[in-house]
């Protein structure tokens, strides 16, 4: 990473020029769950890897086909989300009938006119990611997502840093495992699963792959304060709780285990969803004799909280520490073919520069986000994003207009611009994005 330990508001700001640079697009939009299913992309997403209402409720109930019964085999192939006669064998032993294994890739290109090291066009950037998901019957969910190969860093010696000491393909970042977890539905019968393995803790109302823009992210779940390297959205080993309860409300509360730590964070979130498909899969009825506006309007509305403590590593113990906690509220409304997201976050860290003199940093950010989908057979969005920070160094303003275009379902093209009004200065960063699953 080129990132140093710089003021916040430094490292925010480049950051968001650099992450899709550096950081393959997770995404829980895998074609392994249409082949597994039998069905269309569109089943699940307006236009990948966004996810809709059917979509968030497969994605709820544990990559299970939802409002699925209980022990009941799947209906006949051309039924939705059924499976073909004549594999009794693979309903009896619990296995899925494909290997549920996917492949991402993205082709980037970024201009920035206030590029740090003066290379204002960059053209070596692309990533691609192993992707694993599915369930065991009814019983169990499972997804992984490993980095086989993002774009790393230039080449440096000791020696003065000249054309000499770089390459022209930069180095591949070391492979690792993003996600890797299992989910047990419904624990001894109750209508508790239970989660384990290194996940995004269930705080926002989506995860950072259910957006159509693939950077930057949302600054309300993404902003790192100090030299801290917490964001409400990293992937973390912990164990978690969640539930649908009846049919709209949704509940989650876990615990993250940190090396270096003789404790655990804690978190939790709480949403609810008026209108629309619920959370488990079914739409609502409609009267055709009479309209009403919650035929095509659904309001979802959520809130979270995380407390948790990090600090400065030496000989595997965390010294300096930072107690830190994030409280964040968020809405999402979508009305026929609008979509309006509303994200909002406050924190507060005692010690975010790990150092001797302590400092309490109090933050706070905010994203709304709205976007229109003109629908087949132009698989148009336009988009607009605002986004206000403060972490303690002086609000950073972003406005970033953006279009994206998918001429199939498992392919996307995005162009975005991005001003960027900091106190630092000003900055503007043009991004383009290919983007594609198989």
């Amino acid at each position: 990473m080129f990132l140093k330990r710089q003021t916040a508001a430094a490292m925010l700001t480049l950051g968001f020029v650099l992450s899709p640079l550096l950081v393959p697009e997770n995404a829980d939009a895998i074609p392994a769950f249409s082949r597994q299913h039998k069905t269309e992309c569109s089943t699940c997403h307006t236009i990948y890897p966004e996810l809709n209402e059917f979509g968030d409720a497969f994605l709820k109930n544990s990559y299970v086909w939802p409002h699925k019964k209980k022990g009941a085999n799947q209906p006949s192939a051309g039924a939705q989300g059924g499976e073909p006669a004549g594999n009794e064998w693979a309903t009896i032993s619990g296995l899925p009938q494909y290997v549920p294994i996917s492949l991402t890739a993205t082709a980037d290109l970024a201009y920035d006119d206030d590029a740090f090291d003066g290379n204002k066009l960059n053209l070596s950037t692309r990533s691609l990611t192993l992707h694993a998901g599915g369930s065991f019957r009814d019983v169990a969910g499972f997804f992984a997502t490993y980095n086989l190969y993002s774009q790393g860093g230039f080449h440096t010696t000791s020696a003065p840093f000249t054309p000499a000491s770089n390459t022209n393909n930069p180095p591949n970042n070391d492979p690792d495992i993003d996600e890797l977890f299992f989910v047990w539905r419904h624990a001894l019968d109750s209508p508790v699963n239970l989660k384990v393995g290194r996940f995004e803790p269930k705080l926002s109302l989506w995860k950072k792959s259910n957006r159509i823009l693939p950077v930057p992210s949302y600054a309300s779940t993404t902003y790192l304060v100090g030299i801290s390297p917490f964001s409400s959205d990293a992937t973390e080993d912990g164990v978690e709780l969640n539930a649908v309860v009846g049919n709209r409300l949704f509940v989650a509360a876990g615990v993250v285990d940190r090396d270096g730590q003789d404790r655990e964070d804690g978190y939790g979130h709480i949403s609810y969803k008026f209108g629309g498909t619920n959370l488990k899969g079914e739409e609502p009825e409609v009267d055709l004799e009479s309209d009403s506006v919650w035929d095509f309007l659904s309001v979802t509305c959520g809130v979270f909280g995380y407390w948790g403590q990090n600090g400065e590593i030496n000989n595997g113990i965390a010294q300096n520490l930072n107690n830190f906690r994030r409280i964040g509220a968020e809405a999402d409304i979508l009305y026929k073919r609008l979509h309006l997201k509303g994200s909002g976050s406050f924190g507060r860290d005692s010690n975010p520069t790990f150092s001797v003199a302590r400092r309490e940093v109090d933050s706070r950010a905010y994203t709304l986000e709205g976007e229109y989908y003109l629908g087949a057979p132009i698989n148009l969005v336009p988009l607009f994003r605002y986004e206000h920070l403060d972490t303690g160094e002086g609000g950073t303003k972003r406005f970033i207009p953006a279009l994206a275009y998918s001429p199939l379902q498992n392919l996307k093209l995005s162009l975005e611009y991005i001003r960027s009004n900091a106190p630092e200065g000003n900055s503007n960063t043009a991004f383009a994005s290919l983007a594609f699953s198989l």
